[in-house]
């Protein structure tokens, strides 16, 4: 995610992301156009930024995380409804659907120049790091 374009605490995000032709796979991958099949890349950055933006709604919408918390993503179900190409400024319209104890559940629709490119749903929870397994570092 580049930026945050407007918000307001537990109802919606919106943000967005520049795609470059510099984002890993892209680099050299069908270099006459710029385009990666499937859900790779940018679908990954696609991705990416709806995590990143949904953790942002959540943490503008409830209590500060206390200092052994952390923000877990524990689902997403992704569709993928067009090609998105270096150049394109990619909108990410969040939705906070349901706030509930530790578990936020959240949408998003995602356009290219008013044009639908991706639709995702997602749900995470606030856990203790203990509660998250064993620390990596």
């Amino acid at each position: 995610m580049d930026r945050v374009l407007d918000h307001e605490p537990g109802v919606f995000l919106r943000s967005m992301f520049a795609v470059s032709a510099e984002m890993g796979a892209l680099s050299g991958h069908l270099p006459e156009r710029g385009l990666t099949p499937g859900v790779i890349l940018p679908g990954s950055h696609t991705m990416q930024a709806f995590a990143q933006s949904g953790v942002l709604l959540y943490q503008l919408s409830s209590a500060p995380l206390a200092d052994d918390e952390v923000t877990l993503v524990g689902t997403v179900k992704s569709r993928f409804l067009a090609p998105v190409v270096p150049g394109d400024q990619v909108v990410l319209d969040v939705r906070a659907d349901r706030l509930v104890g530790r578990t936020f559940t959240f949408s998003a629709a995602v356009t290219v120049e008013g044009r639908p490119v991706a639709g995702f749903r997602g749900a995470m929870s606030r856990v203790t790091a203990d509660a998250a397994g064993a620390r990596p570092w």
